[in-house]
């Protein structure tokens, strides 16, 4: 992946050492991403780079070194440049880019809000009892528009609000208050812009996944083909026992129907004919019958049975 950088004499040696360094890290690297470090403390970023230690490696450069290293690197790579704006540092990982971007969003942690930014979600402040001693704090509640007053000697809000809808500019008294009530509505972290692996470019809607989710999804869907495959007889290694199960079940139950002098059936068929033999005695002597049928009943019975395991035998491949 490795390119040529040009040697100019306006160009600080410095500055080519950096790019030249950066280069050889894209070569070598399974994935190279470009992250967002906008609004994160100092040492926050040193936490996070400490807990990321081992699995991620985080290089902060100018934009214009990131920049030409990745414009030097190769051709598909090359593309990633784009996503360099701001405040910005490349990250490198011999992990998937799911897991890096599953690994980055976990390190996030919660900060109060600036005054002046937009709410990430809807910002709300919930009824109850707050932890607040009667006071000046009452009046700045209230002057925030959280509705709070004295009861019991304690502090109460008195219904929930929403002080900022999703995308509000939050003013600084709300900004203010959310801090001193240790309401941090901002998860504060590496934000993964774009990463490349294996020739590919991901961005970040691209590595936002569920995996228990999808996993589900799977396991219903695997269950669903392998009730119909078996159900339109289409035969694999898979369906073949079932199909064979279904096929044993429906033919005992047409023995049973036709009795038909099957040995293995015999005991079956005998039962029935008894209880119809009692159905008709119980009729001629003028007395109410239960359902003759009872050995029918209970291969219908085993069918379902049989129908309901094959419908989740796929999921159990599944663990």
């Amino acid at each position: 992946m490795a390119g040529e950088i040009r040697h100019t004499a306006h160009i600080p040696e410095w500055k080519v050492k950096d790019v030249e360094e950066l280069i050889e890290k894209i070569s070598k690297s399974r994935v190279v991403g470009v992250v967002g470090v906008r609004e994160i403390p100092a040492s926050n970023l040193q936490q996070m780079r400490g807990s990321l230690r081992g699995n991620v490696e985080i290089r902060m450069v100018r934009n214009t070194i990131a920049r030409r290293a990745l414009e030097a690197s190769a051709p598909e790579i090359r593309p990633l440049a784009d996503f360099i704006e701001d405040q910005t540092a490349l990250i490198f990982s011999n992990d998937n880019a799911f897991k890096l971007n599953s690994l980055l969003e976990k390190g996030k942690q919660p900060m109060p809000i600036k005054a002046g930014s937009r709410a990430p979600k809807d910002i709300v402040v919930e009824a109850g009892e707050t932890t607040f001693s009667p006071g000046p704090m009452v009046g700045k509640l209230q002057a925030a528009g959280i509705p709070a007053a004295i009861k019991g000697g304690k502090v109460v809000i008195n219904q929930r609000i929403t002080l900022a809808k999703e995308g509000e500019i939050v003013p600084a008294k709300t900004a203010d208050i959310l801090k001193t009530m240790e309401i941090f509505p901002r998860n504060v972290g590496l934000e993964l812009r774009a990463a490349f692996e294996g020739g590919l470019i991901f961005k970040s809607k691209d590595l936002s996944i569920n995996v228990d989710s999808k996993i589900a999804e799977l396991c219903n869907a695997s269950a669903t083909a392998l009730s119909f495959a078996v159900e339109i007889g289409y035969t694999t290694p898979v369906t073949i026992g079932p199909m064979l199960q279904k096929a044993q079940t429906k033919a005992r139950a047409l023995v049973l129907e036709a009795a038909i002098p099957v040995p293995s059936m015999m005991e079956f068929i005998l039962a029935k004919a008894a209880a119809n033999a009692k159905a008709i005695d119980n009729i001629a002597r003028g007395e109410t019958a239960p359902a003759a049928a009872a050995p029918a009943a209970k291969e219908e019975k085993e069918e379902k049975k049989d129908e309901g395991d094959t419908a989740a035998g796929l999921g159990a491949l599944f663990g």
